[in-house]
Order: structure tokens, then C-alpha cells, then sequence
């Protein structure tokens, strides 16, 4: 099969996933009309290939101190936008980082744990280690709906170590 491509139970299944990533394969099964082996066998299948990942979600503004910020970036030569991309995801706090088109080359989306002042010390901390950079530009998400974050792997203030 085709490592991109999905039927229409493949779709149905992601979608009633990503309402509830815990739905027990009975349920999902019920829904599409197949067997639960059926749907475990799906599942480990997009997996496999990369196209699902099923991940527990954090909605920021419900939790203390937890603020999400986006981050547009300006290169000073397209040529570093891999590079810099690459950066951004090493970093702790960032969420993800893309490559777009318009006024901004990257867009990122940074996660801090601890309140305004870390978003500072992100800045100064990690913004200043990218090379390449000739502008960035933060906005706070202050509202939003049906917002929920996957938080970053290394995610300060919530690991354990």
C-alpha cells in the first residue's frame, strides 16, 4: 500500500481518534462497521507509516503559568531555513516549527511552563543561538477554541529530571 495513501476507513478512524485518542477499538469498530482487530491492525499500520500518532493533549489555558507564544521568523538567506528549522526543534520549549510562505519564513509555536518571565528567558536564552535569524516576532495566544497542545518532548518544568 501506498506509505501516503488512505481509504475511507483510514479517515473515519483518524477522525473519531483525534476526538478521542482513548476510544476503545470496540467502539471505533461499532462505528465503521469492521471488526476490533480490524481497527487495532489500522492503527498500528498508520503508526508504522507515520501518519498517526496518538498523544495525550494539554489544553494551556487551563493548566497555572502555562502560556503558548507564536513565533514568526524572518532568514536572512533561504538557504538556512532547514538549518534554523532544525534549531528551533532542539530547543526544549518549541512545540513545532514550519516552513511557510508570506512575509515569514518560519513560524514556530513555543510552550512555557512558568510564566511570562521564562518567555524572556527563551529569547534570551535560545532565540540568540540561532544563526541566521535577521527578525522574529512573538505573539501570546491569549484566547482560542478547540486549542490543545501536544507539549514538546524536554519540555521544561515538567520533565523528570
Amino acid at each position: 500500500m501506498d506509505n501516503k495513501k488512505l481509504d475511507d476507513i483510514d479517515r473515519q478512524l483518524i477522525k473519531l481518534l483525534s476526538v478521542d485518542g482513548r476510544m476503545p477499538a470496540k467502539e471505533i469498530a461499532e462505528n465503521l462497521k469492521v471488526s476490533a482487530p480490524t481497527v487495532q491492525s489500522r492503527v498500528r499500520s498508520l503508526i508504522e507509516r507515520g501518519i498517526l500518532k496518538v498523544a495525550g493533549m494539554v489544553n494551556p489555558f487551563r493548566v497555572k503559568n502555562m502560556l503558548v507564544a507564536i513565533i514568526a521568523i524572518r532568514v536572512d538567506d533561504n538557504a538556512k531555513m532547514g538549518k534554523v528549522i532544525n534549531q528551533l526543534m532542539e530547543f526544549d520549549n518549541v512545540a513545532w516549527a514550519v516552513a511557510v510562505t508570506g512575509r515569514y519564513e518560519i513560524i514556530a509555536e513555543v510552550v512555557v511552563t512558568e510564566g511570562i518571565e521564562w518567555m524572556f528567558k527563551f529569547y534570551e536564552e535560545e532565540m540568540s543561538k540561532l544563526d541566521g535569524v535577521s527578525h522574529a516576532e512573538s505573539f501570546m495566544v491569549t484566547h482560542t477554541r478547540r486549542k490543545w497542545t501536544l507539549l514538546p518532548p524536554k519540555i521544561k518544568g515538567w520533565s523528570s529530571e
